[in-house]
């Protein structure tokens, strides 16, 4: 899979910064040339420490998804505010075309490993276009005959969101509880982002760095990779109440507070 930005509101950290500039010191903005690099660079920054994040919804990015697997497309697609989509249609496009067997990005199904593995996966592949052909041929419009196909098939997918739907999609996806092809993805969002601006792509990290403590704390949750590499927790289901807050309130290294828990020190 891969994913192409294929346009983006011009000076995108300067719209952004615009809005904040306008909330936060009334500043007339007439032109982007109103406003310095240094001055969005500074707005930007202040407002990503806030929850009150609005004016990052001025700048936008139009994604195009090269062979998303479908069951990527529709976790995406759960992400509905500050996000267009325009999916490819089976109801008309043939399954078949451009050999799609032959596209599968391995990356996206990251426990098949193995030449029996692949070479099982391959089998169901084969079968389900095998199927889906055969229907075509007794009559079966393609409309139909496409729920043959299975969530592996590699669509396409044309996005379009605003950064503040993008830093919150991308906190969650870029987090080490997302699926590896999901966290290929955000990574390479990211770089895409950074490519245009450094500042906007610094921007799009895990929610963990985003809310200063590890948030991974139910029993569904692995250890927090992310936080582990910085030093956080080594294990986000335990916490080690042993540091004082000014109000003396029990606090563990990774910045949670013994009463947003509820549980007893080593819990």
């Amino acid at each position: 899979m891969k994913i192409h930005l294929i346009s983006y509101t011009k000076d995108p950290l300067k719209s952004i910064a615009a809005g904040i500039l306008n909330i936060g010191s009334g500043r007339d903005i007439r032109t982007l040339d109103d406003i310095s690099q240094k001055e969005a660079e500074e707005a930007f920054k202040d407002t990503t420490k806030s929850w009150l994040t609005s004016p990052l919804e001025y700048a936008t990015f139009n994604f195009f998804w090269e062979d998303i697997p479908l069951f990527m497309r529709t976790e995406l697609e759960r992400a509905r505010v500050g996000w267009s989509y325009c999916e490819r249609s089976m109801r008309f496009y043939q399954a078949g075309e451009r050999d799609p067997a032959e596209r599968i990005d391995w990356d996206m199904f990251p426990s098949v490993k193995t030449a029996e593995q692949k070479e099982e996966f391959m089998a169901m592949v084969k079968d389900d276009l095998e199927r889906y052909d055969r229907m075509q041929k007794l009559g079966i419009e393609t409309q139909e005959a496409r729920n043959a196909i299975g969530v592996w098939y590699g669509t396409a997918l044309q996005t379009s969101c605003n950064y503040r739907a993008l830093r919150d999609t991308m906190a969650v996806r870029l987090s080490s509880q997302a699926h590896p092809a999901w966290q290929k993805a955000a990574k390479q969002i990211k770089a895409l982002v950074t490519s245009i601006d450094p500042i906007l792509g610094a921007g799009l990290v895990d929610t963990c760095q985003i809310q200063g403590r590890c948030v991974w704390h139910s029993k569904l949750d692995r250890p927090c990779q992310n936080c582990i590499d910085r030093g956080k927790s080594e294990n986000n289901h335990t916490h080690n109440f042993n540091l004082k807050t000014k109000g003396m309130i029990m606090q563990c290294s990774c910045g949670v507070l013994e009463s947003e828990i509820g549980l007893g020190s080593g819990n």
